[in-house]
């Protein structure tokens, strides 16, 4: 999946504060500074006026002198405002940020800032994340020498000293000074929503501002199927800010842009400054999961025996409580599995009658887990006829011989779709209707080896792109079996199959514990062993092999019910999420009140590193900028892009940085 390139992710609202045609001095009369956690603020005193280039200081409760004394002279043409004892009060995890004169938001909230006799800093004035801590206070200095990306207003550093009257908060006025002669100059280019969904209207905005004189027009040129690129004006917003939305924008459609402005000179600019060789792009997902309808199958004697029941409730078809708060909400050995795909935005339901077309008129993932009956060839044919037309079917067995029922019939039998009387002997007598026979995933049966395997298996597919061993849910580096079955591929089985590939393999090179197929519009997983995906919170004695130490079990049936969920065309499981590895880690986890965020740059790069809920909404930008080829962190201190305190529970960190995407989950406790 390609991601944006070169993107600049800064809040709206600060667009407002670009820079005026003309370099000018910026009236800060009646701006207000805010603080959140325990609330203050403060409102800049009329008459209060900053230059391009020049810092705001606002100190606690001393006066200039007294603050010179302590942190040293303040730098020319800086600004100190003494806010008697309002803004900063540093008392807890305070976050700020700084209104107009109108009340609208122009920067923050910053990360929360403790007391623990710390300096946070922001070198650069077009990131939204503050990865610069415990440096020797800087007031009126610090931020990057200004380039040709104009930020406005911005808060530029936060100082909790050992003697708290000398608290102070800076704000940088980063907007151009120019000369006669210079041409428009293109900043603040960002694109909104920043992960765009299928079906979202994206907004391309920017700055345009000229040092001496008027920008005449902006265009910015586009393509979306490659070819030539096209232009379109931009709309002037005023403060110098243009913008363009692309209206109801498809899934799997890759934006691809740059900027062009002219000056009442006639000098013109472009953006990036090597366009067209050179482009920003950003990537529509196709694959939005919120909303989807998830279908266990429970019609065939899932409950049998008392090797565990394969359900996410003992309710049907719907999960009781409706809105379940952890796992041991629901009542089965499949309720975590449940669980989060329900925290992830799906409807969770089960069938106890025969599948139909009808039961699954409006399911995108069916989920079968260790069958004890038959399927009716009718059941087979629907099941068959749904896919082919798009579904996603989730096919779990477990090992030979595990009949509970006494009827004659194991998983890997059932999901062979044999012929009725069933025909053990000779191996080939019954009919092969079912999982290999049309999907191309043949579970070994009796009289075929690795047909009752236990272990820790290793031999993941090499892919770095493959989204079910490197997806949302983590990495995939190891499954356990506690005896399971293996599977065979059938690639030429019909006509119907595109694609078959192991996922994971028992040996090198075969025969495999899970593999995918795609089968006319759907997609197929197969895998060998129910009890993976146990978890062990319902009465019925099971290990929780759910999180089982060692294995990776969790991330892979989510990360691949994500992928089943995910409404894409590409021609195999490895056209989706890359993951090369930028060795994505966050320490301690779980974390409370934060927790940093470390990865690795091969190479420099613009890097985004945002936090999202289990829903996948964007909670939290922790950095949009470019690094350098180096180890990074940054800190994720259990606050939104709001400044508010987000609530307990589970949270992703992605990083996007060369084309190149990560991911790990991070646990928040209050």
């Amino acid at each position: 999946m390609r991601h944006a390139l070169l993107r600049v992710a800064l809040l709206a609202t600060m667009l407002l504060l670009a820079a005026p045609a003309l370099a000018q001095d910026l009236d800060l009369s009646g701006w207000t500074l805010h603080q959140q956690n325990s609330t203050q603020s403060f409102v800049i005193p009329n008459g209060t006026v900053l230059a391009p280039g020049a810092y705001l200081v606002v100190g606690r409760d001393v006066d200039l002198a007294d603050f010179q004394a302590y942190h040293g002279t303040l730098p020319a043409g800086t600004v100190y405002l003494r806010s008697s004892n309002s803004v900063p009060q540093i008392n807890g995890d305070e976050t700020y940020t700084v209104t107009d004169a109108g009340g609208v938001l122009v920067d923050g909230p910053t990360p929360a800032v403790t007391t623990i006799k710390r300096s946070y800093h922001r070198a650069d004035p077009e990131a939204l994340a503050w990865s610069v801590i415990d440096q020797i206070p800087t007031p009126g200095s610090g931020a990057e020498p200004q380039d040709a990306t104009y930020s406005g207003l911005v808060i530029t550093e936060v100082t909790d000293p050992d003697d708290y009257p000398y608290e102070f908060l800076e704000l940088y006025y980063d907007a151009p000074t120019g000369a006669v002669g210079d041409g428009p100059v293109i900043g603040n280019v960002q694109v909104s929503p920043a992960a765009p969904q299928n079906g979202d209207d994206v907004t391309v905005s920017c700055t345009a501002t000229d040092p001496d004189g008027l920008v005449e027009v902006v265009w910015i040129y586009q393509r979306t199927t490659g070819g030539s690129f096209l232009p379109i004006n931009m709309i002037h917003q005023g403060g110098g800010v243009y913008a363009h939305t692309f209206a109801d924008m498809d899934g799997g459609t890759e934006l691809q842009y740059y900027l062009w402005a002219r000056d009442d000179s006639d000098l013109e600019t472009l953006s990036p400054f090597n366009a067209p060789a050179s482009y920003y792009s950003v990537y529509v997902d196709p694959g939005a999961t919120v909303g989807k309808v998830v279908l266990f199958d429970h019609a065939h004697s899932q409950d049998s025996g008392s090797g565990g029941n394969w359900r996410v409730d003992d309710n049907h078809p719907l999960p009781i409580p409706s809105t379940p708060t952890t796992e041991a909400s629901w009542s089965g050995q499949l309720s975590s599995w449940g669980f989060e795909l329900f925290q992830a935005g799906h409807t969770i339901r089960s069938t106890t009658g025969p599948i139909s077309s009808a039961v699954l008129a409006d399911v995108d993932l069916l989920v079968i887990v260790e069958p004890q009956d038959p399927f009716t060839a009718s059941e087979i044919a629907t099941i068959e006829t749904w896919v082919r037309n798009g579904g996603s079917l989730f096919a779990v067995a477990n090992h030979n011989a595990s009949d509970r029922n006494g009827n004659g019939w194991d998983s890997p039998s059932i999901f062979g779709g044999y012929s009725i009387p069933h025909i053990f002997d000779p191996v080939g007598s019954d009919t092969e209707t079912f999982m290999g026979g049309l999907f191309g995933l043949q579970f070994r049966v009796k009289d075929e080896g690795n047909n009752a395997i236990t272990g820790t298996f290793t031999n993941t597919a090499t892919d770095p792109a493959n989204p079910v061993l490197h997806g949302s849910y983590g990495t995939v580096d190891a499954v356990i079996y506690h005896v399971g079955t293996a599977l065979s591929l059938w690639p030429t089985a019909n006509g119907n199959l595109s694609d078959v590939g192991a996922l994971i393999s028992k040996d090198a090179g075969s025969p495999h514990v899970a593999a995918w197929s795609r089968y006319g519009q759907g997609k197929v997983v197969g895998y060998g062993d129910s009890s993976s995906c146990a978890d062990g919170t319902d009465t019925e004695t099971h290990e929780p092999n759910w999180t089982e130490v060692g294995s990776d079990n969790r991330a892979f049936f989510l990360n691949a019910s994500a992928w089943l969920l995910q409404g894409d065309t590409a021609s195999g499981v490895d056209a989706a999420i890359p993951n090369p590895g930028l060795d994505l880690r966050a320490a301690p986890n779980p974390f409370n009140p934060r927790t940093e965020i470390r990865f690795t740059l091969p190479r420099e790069a613009r890097t985004l590193v945002t936090v999202h809920d289990l829903r996948g909404r964007t909670v939290r930008t922790l950095l949009d900028a470019t690094r350098e080829a180096s180890t990074h962190t940054v800190l994720f201190d259990g606050t939104g892009d709001d400044g508010r305190a987000l609530p307990s529970g589970a949270y992703l960190v992605r990083i996007v940085a060369d084309g190149m995407v990560s991911w790990t989950k991070v646990a928040l406790t209050r």
